[in-house]
Order: C-alpha cells, then structure tokens, then sequence
C-alpha cells in the first residue's frame, strides 16, 4: 500500500482509537470531579494517589506483555498516533496486512463495549492500544491534580513561615558562570553557506513546529537561542542530528547537549527533550528510518567537511 493510501487508511483508524479512548477518559475523569464537590483536599489526594499507582500498574502490565505499545509513553497524545509513532512499524507483515485491509465502516462501538477484545483479530492489539493511551493521559491527569493539591497545601503554609523571616529570601544562589566554558557545546564549526543548506532542509522537512531562519538554527548550534524550538518528529530530529555526528559535522554528545541547553520541546509534551528521550528516538530509527531521511540525506550530502 502506498504511503498516502496507507495514511488515509491509518487515519480512519484513528478516529476510531481515538472515539474509544475519548469516551472512557471522560467517564474517568467525571468520576473524580464528582469526588471533588464533596471530600477534602486531604482525602482527595490520597484517593488519586492510589488511583494513581493502579493505573501504572496496569500501564506496566501493558508494556510487559505487548512489547509493540511501548512508544505509546511518547506519543499518546499525538493525535495521530498510528502515523506517527512506531507502532505499526513494529507490526508482523500479517498484522500489518490487517490494518491496512480493516473496513473501517464496519466497526460497531456497541460490540466494543460489550466485549473490548471483540476486535483484536481483526486489529490486532486494539484493546490494549485503547488501555495504554488512555491510562496515560489518565496518569497524567491525575498527576496534575495531585500535584495541583500540594501547591495548595503550600501556599496555605507560606504565609506563616513568611512571617518569621526578615532576611534575605532563602533562594538558591546562583553559580557563577565560568568564561569560556562551553562556548561550542556541539563542537561544530559550519559556514555561512552550510547554515543555509541546513536551514532549509530543516524547514523542507517541518522538523520544528515552526519555519526557522538561518540566524535561529546559527544560536541553535551556539546554545544562544531566546527561546526554545517545538519538535513535530523527535524521530526525525535524532536522524538529523546523528546523520550530522556520523559525518563528523557535530560532537556524539550532541543529545546531552540539546538535553542541557534545553533547547528542544518534545512533540507530546510542553517540556524540554531529556538525553533520555533522545536516545530513545535514536534507537527507534536505528530500527526504522522516519519520514522523509530521503530529504535529509540528500541536504547533507550538498555539505563538503573543510
């Protein structure tokens, strides 16, 4: 199936994933709103807590036996997670023949909720895809109102310590900064001209969420940017990257680099990629090789190593 057939028939199936997730989450969430009009702060948080490590447990029985839904930890709430994420990629040849062959028309959200399996031969693992994007968004959720309680109990106690104390406020100090260190994080040393090409391989690809200018990738590689970038393909932005490291244009540490200048936000989430999540993406195409690497490949060959 060719690749644009193969997105449209992927997609369909997403809005059903996604109706199936959507309708159970809401349920969930409904339930601990009702909770709210009627217990303590204090009994509260220790119900979502509870309710917080059941759903890991089950998120960890989950990946334990389904080794395929592993990524759904970065990508579920990618609102097109078949396309984007590795999971078909990780499909049998016979698995992925049953997706791309499903007739979308014929599923019946009634037999779903009769019996969550009754499509699992026909979509292989759709009950459990369902189970591990909506116990993490539900984890999420729950981490957020847990979290969301303790700044409460927080500022309740400030005032009073506030009081006591007429000195200096007992912030951190901040480290002096050391001239010279890190001046070249990347160790990279590119021409004006490579900027370009670079540049606008970058935005021919939509690796950030947004069009960039040769100056934004310049203080890119200098660690100097004002603000951050946005990833759309973490994937495809550890290729980029690691094509750059194999061809000696850039240092091995250039995920820790990222990591520590935080200069990447992940496509899932609002917060700094971590060495962690890069080495990740960088092991996944190892495996698979993402959209558009054609492109990629092609921009770096037109750079010549001084």
């Amino acid at each position: 199936m060719e690749d644009k057939s193969l997105k449209i028939q992927l997609d369909s199936i997403q809005q059903i994933l996604s109706y199936c997730i959507t309708q159970t989450y809401n349920v969930l969430i409904g339930n601990v709103l009702r909770k709210k009009g009627c217990i303590s702060n204090i009994q509260l948080k220790e119900i979502l807590q509870k309710e917080y490590i059941r759903i890991t447990d089950k998120l960890s029985s989950i990946y334990l036996n389904h080794s395929a839904l592993a990524c759904v930890e970065e990508y579920y709430n990618a609102g097109d997670f078949l396309w984007e994420s590795t999971f078909f990629e990780s499909l049998t040849k016979e698995q992925k023949q049953k997706y791309t062959s499903f007739p979308v028309s014929s599923f019946e959200y009634a037999k779903y909720i009769e019996a969550h399996i009754y499509y699992n031969d026909a979509l292989p693992m759709f009950s459990h895809l369902v189970d591990a994007i909506l116990y993490e968004r539900y984890a999420k959720y729950l981490m957020e109102e847990i979290d969301r309680i303790e700044l409460t109990e927080v500022q309740t106690v400030q005032p009073l310590s506030s009081i006591l104390i007429n000195d200096e406020p007992c912030g951190q100090k901040k480290k002096p900064v050391i001239l010279g260190k890190e001046t070249n994080p990347f160790q990279s040393n590119f021409t004006e001209e490579q900027i370009e090409i670079l540049t606008a391989c970058i935005n021919e690809i939509q690796l950030f969420t947004t069009h960039i200018s040769a100056k934004i990738f310049k203080d890119f590689f200098a660690c100097k940017l004002k603000g951050v970038l946005k990833s759309n393909n973490n994937r495809q932005l550890a290729y980029f990257m690691q094509s750059l490291n194999l061809r000696g244009f850039i240092t091995d540490e250039w995920q820790s680099a990222i990591a520590r200048n935080e200069l990447v936000l992940g496509k899932t989430k609002d917060t700094p990629l971590t060495r962690t999540d890069l080495s990740t993406a960088t092991d996944q195409i190892n495996m698979k090789q993402p959209k558009g690497w054609e492109t990629i490949d092609n921009y770096i060959k037109q750079l010549k190593k001084g």
